[in-house]
Parts: C-alpha cells; structure tokens; sequence
C-alpha cells in the first residue's frame, strides 16, 4: 500500500463506477498501472466490494441505529439470530456500552418499534436497546479514511 494506491481507492470511494481511464489520467500512470493495482488491493483485502449510495427516503425507508448490549458471551448466537430479519442491513461489533449495532430500514417508526419488541427483544441475551432515527448523513470528511492511512504510512508507531 503506497499513495497512489490510496488515491486509486479514493477516486472509487467519490465514484465507484470511475472508469480506469479517467483514474489513470487523474493520477497520471497507465491503466494497465491502475488494473493491476486494483486486482492487488482486491486480493489483499484493501477492497471489499463496491456500492452506491442511496437515499432511503425516496425509497419510501427510514433509517435506524439500533444498538445492542449482549448478555455475556452470546454475541455471535446474537448476531446469527439477527441474520433472520430482513430489516437489518449490517450488524457491526463494537466496544463501548454496547456490544452490537445495527443498522436497520422499516418503513416507518411503527415498524420499526415492532421490529424491537416482537423480534430484536425477544432473542436471548439481547437487552437495553437503543433506538437512533436517521435524519440525514453528512459527509464531514470524506477522505479521512485516507488522510489517517497516509499520515500512518508516513509516521508509523
């Protein structure tokens, strides 16, 4: 992992249908540099995948933040049962005051209170559940994935 390769994964994180030809001319290297470089970071697990954004609203969703405290060590129990509802788009560990949390799309606040009390709540182990309505998602800073993996590169301790 060098810069240019965090700029080729910066130009797909604005565009992720960038073509290589317009990525190669940004960045001033051949597309055969950019294809070979972006067939490494896949192999090596730079890249995971690639999406779009989209805008739940317009879909007729809302978007939630539900998080999670786990009795124990059921975690895992936890997170396979949570693979059952297809309200829930990813489920990320944590460390903090909750140990799970997931997003979640309903169509509206009724729903998503049934999914808490007739679903979530009712797996063992699972309590205190908080509830996050998203509003809106602004972008702060959309490269500081990149700004912190360089200044590491620079710096490493």
């Amino acid at each position: 992992m060098d810069n240019t390769d965090l700029n080729i994964l910066r130009l797909l994180q604005e565009n992720s249908r960038e073509s290589l030809g317009k990525i190669s001319d940004v960045l001033g290297i051949s597309k055969a540099t950019v294809s070979r470089r972006l067939t490494r970071m896949e192999q090596e697990g730079y890249i995971s995948g690639y999406s779009i954004h989209t805008n739940p609203s317009r879909l007729g969703l809302m978007k939630g933040i539900v998080s999670l405290q786990v009795n124990g060590t059921a975690v895992n129990a936890v997170i396979d049962q949570l693979r059952n509802f297809k309200e829930i788009e990813s489920v990320t560990r944590v460390f903090g005051d909750h140990g799970l949390i997931c997003v979640v799309f309903t169509a509206s606040v009724d729903s998503l209170y049934e999914l808490i009390q007739n679903g979530i709540l009712k797996i063992p182990n699972v309590h205190n559940v908080e509830v996050d309505i998203v509003i809106d998602r602004l972008s702060i800073n959309p490269d500081a994935e990149f700004e912190m993996a360089r200044s590491r590169m620079n710096n490493p301790r």
